[in-house]
């Protein structure tokens, strides 16, 4: 039995030394041989932990920092970058006796740099007083010093009065372009209506609201009044009250601090990811989804012999069959575009085919155009579409960006 094992072992050896496995201590085995003045990684986590703070003047910038034993560091600015303070991960580790690398995941504060931005701190010297480093990067100086609680306060206070001064002067321009237009979600996530903020050369200003109301899309637009003196947000009155699916808006708010748009009922919450978001999302990350035939408008009820669906194949398919059970499964190339300023999404379908090249048959290609005609017109409308997630990308919704029509789509 002992010579059963022995075998084994040194198969084992044989197959992992074959896989390029064997001997993972390689790296750390000469660590006890280093001399008792090297740097260590831990003794740099123990001066980070212990100040309040630490700043750094690099590429004309000052940054803050704070560190926790948890792996945690919280990293802000001076006001060169109007960005509002980033949480993160960091980790130390030795590159051989001389040097500790910092590092922080994607940079913190740091990614927001135009140039030189850096992720990992190559570390060559600590005190009490100074840190010294290089970045891995680009090889710039980087010097840390320690800071008080009360500096790093005065600096946040700096900071977040001159972020609401950027936005507040911006939010006009905001308002009409990158922040014009989003979703009204429930707080459980689920999707309300589709929004767009328009504003005229006259400078009069309305909102629409695009909802689904007895089963049909329905447009409605709003006169709205903007009053920009609040020191906190620029407030967007609606001229009349305003119920979705029996949820009451009156008011809107643009926070000039986290630059988000808000509402004043608690129950709904505003998603200003742009149509482009949804259209990466969708050559992306998408999953396939399945046309939901209960949630969907009265036009397209019935008409669907067996499922429709929108797949996850590269290039991603509108896949259909023209009759229930097995038989032929017809996918259309699907290309999605996206316009910004008005939230709608274009999608553009290619021709007919068997998506696994059992049949190749016309009349099959045929029967799917006749009998989903309504649908695949709907799909490659000229004027667009609002879709809508929901936080767990579960349910997608589709309206008309114009008509009444829509449909529903479940992972």
């Amino acid at each position: 039995m002992k010579k059963l094992i022995y075998i084994m072992l040194s198969l084992c050896c044989l197959v992992f030394y074959s896989c390029g496995m064997t001997e993972p201590w390689k790296d750390w085995e000469h660590e006890g041989d280093m001399s008792a003045d090297r740097l260590r990684p831990s003794e740099v986590k123990e001066l980070l932990c212990a100040a309040d703070g630490w700043k750094m003047i690099y590429q004309g910038v000052t940054f803050y920092f704070q560190f926790d034993e948890e792996g945690n560091v919280a990293s802000d600015s001076d006001e060169t970058l109007l960005k509002n303070e980033v949480g993160t991960d960091y980790s130390l580790d030795f590159q051989g006796e001389k040097a500790v690398l910092l590092t922080l995941l994607n940079g913190g504060m740091l990614q927001y740099l135009n140039e030189n931005s850096e992720t990992t701190f190559v570390i060559t010297g600590y005190s009490d007083s100074q840190i010294t480093a290089v970045g891995q990067t680009h090889g710039k100086e980087m010097i840390l010093t320690p800071v008080s609680t009360a500096a790093l306060q005065q600096a946040k206070e700096r900071k977040r009065l001159a972020i609401i001064a950027y936005n507040k002067a911006q939010a006009m321009d905001l308002l009409k372009g990158e922040l014009n237009n989003g979703v009204f979600r429930r707080s459980s996530s689920s999707f309300l209506a589709h929004y767009l903020i328009i504003c005229d050369e006259s400078n009069n200003w309305k909102v629409k609201i695009s909802a689904i109301d007895n089963g049909v899309v329905k447009h409605t637009e709003y006169p709205m009044i903007i009053d920009t003196t609040n020191d906190e947000n620029a407030v967007l009155t609606l001229g009349s009250n305003v119920t979705v699916d029996g949820i009451s808006l009156n008011k809107l708010y643009y926070n000039y601090l986290n630059g988000e748009i808000e509402t004043d009922n608690a129950n709904v919450v505003c998603d200003t990811r742009k149509a482009s978001d949804i259209a990466a999302w969708y050559a992306d990350g998408w999953k396939t989804h399945i046309v939901d035939q209960d949630e969907i408008h009265a036009d397209f009820k019935g008409i669907f012999h067996s499922g429709v669906e929108f797949d996850d194949r590269n290039p991603r398919n509108l896949i259909a069959c023209p009759w229930s059970g097995m038989g032929s499964y017809i996918g259309f190339a699907v290309t999605m575009t996206a316009d910004n300023a008005t939230g709608r999404i274009f999608i553009s379908l290619g021709e007919p085919y068997d998506l696994f090249g059992w049949n190749n048959n016309p009349a099959d290609y045929n029967r799917v155009q006749q009998d989903y005609s309504k649908f695949l017109s709907f799909c490659v409308s000229e004027d667009g579409f609002y879709w809508s997630y929901d936080d767990n990308d579960s349910m997608v919704y589709v309206l008309s960006a114009t008509g009444e029509r829509w449909f529903r789509m479940k992972k």
